[in-house]
């Protein structure tokens, strides 16, 4: 009866805890409910500006005798403050709009976690006598707890090296622009031409990061239209050759089922990335009528098997994999295997059991 208690109590405070966290999420979208419709008008009224600017511009390239160059110099200025104000407002307000898809994903995600708590709190209300299956439960809501929080270090650490950098160097070379603006207007000008091409370096990035995150178009077109477009942005990202094969049509999944072959596919290929050394990778993915079968596989330097399952069982953190089991064995009831031979390269295949014809996919 005291473990019984225990684990009620457990997940009394879990709930209390993902209950402050979805707060703390339908905060931050509701802030951005409010930002974005007014971030959007100042791009819009940018725009016009911009375009107005660039018709007078225009006009006096027409008519250059008419014009000083105080006028000419101050006309350019003008179209460069805006052009830059805009790009970066609308860089800004797809990262706020990309910002609110996730935390509705999250959200959604919270909720589901919410209910899967709730549910078991009233199971243990009534069924004291089922106190070793609530601790399995219990266990598994501690893997998906886990499972978040390492996934949130890796975004984190991938924030942190990657867009705070870069950031960091925009604000230099803006306050070098300044600086050079009133003493030498054509250093300015080269330095705003680099600011320029920076920040669409940047943008680039952002996209990528976010599409690495969350990648919209898994929730508009599907599993497959998704893996086309990420299996060829990783071969030129890594020199790499990558391919992908389907099999079984490409017909929609069941949500859930999508996000999670996503991410094993995605975790898989970037620890091929990382340690494979590899020339080439092959991801496959077949559907069947009751499982999905989802193979990376590449012809690197491998490694043994054994010896990493011991690291992983003396408690070695080793998030890709961890990540892929949980997601894989302790979520979808389904099974993840790890094939590899020092020289010969390294397969993972996760199969997945797929819900009847017929069942929601909610």
């Amino acid at each position: 009866m005291e473990q019984t208690a225990s684990a009620s109590e457990r997940i009394q405070e879990a709930i209390r805890q993902w209950q402050g966290e979805l707060e703390k999420t339908r905060r931050e979208l509701n802030e951005l409910n409010v930002v974005i419709p007014q971030n959007t008008a100042e791009v819009d009224r940018l725009a016009q500006r911009e375009l107005s600017i660039s018709s007078r511009l225009r006009e006096m390239e027409l008519n250059l005798e008419n014009y000083s160059r105080g006028d000419i110099r101050q006309f350019y200025m003008s179209a460069q403050e805006v052009q830059l104000r805009l790009y970066m407002m609308r860089t800004q307000l797809e990262q706020q709009q990309s910002r609110q898809k996730a935390l509705q994903e999250r959200q959604k995600e919270l909720q589901g976690i919410l209910r899967l708590l709730e549910g078991l709190a009233a199971e243990g209300a009534g069924a004291s006598a089922k106190a070793g299956e609530e601790a399995s439960e219990q266990e598994m809501i501690t893997k998906i707890i886990q499972a978040q929080e390492d996934e949130r270090l890796r975004i984190s650490q991938q924030i942190h090296d990657g867009p705070t950098q870069t950031m960091s160097n925009l604000v230099l070379q803006a306050e070098v622009c300044e600086r050079f603006i009133d003493k030498n207007p054509e250093e300015a000008k080269s330095e705003l031409s680099s600011l320029k091409t920076t920040i669409h370096h940047t943008l680039q990035e952002m996209r990528r990061f976010i599409f690495d995150v969350r990648p919209m178009i898994l929730d508009d077109l599907g599993l497959v239209p998704t893996l086309r477009r990420y299996v060829q942005d990783f071969g030129e990202r890594s020199g790499i050759e990558t391919n992908l094969v389907v099999q079984g049509g490409e017909g929609r999944l069941p949500s859930h089922i999508e996000i999670s072959a996503f991410r094993v596919i995605q975790e898989a290929l970037t620890n091929l990335a990382k340690h494979a050394h590899s020339t080439h990778a092959r991801v496959a993915l077949e559907v069947e009528t009751r499982q999905l079968t989802v193979v990376v596989e590449d012809d690197g330097v491998g490694f043994r098997v054994d010896e990493m399952e011991e690291t992983l069982g003396k408690g070695h953190r080793r998030m890709g994999i961890v990540s892929m089991r949980q997601r894989v064995e302790t979520l979808l009831k389904g099974r993840l295997v790890i094939e590899s031979t020092p020289g010969r390269g390294t397969r993972v295949i996760a199969t997945i059991p797929l819900p009847e014809a017929g069942t929601s996919s909610e």
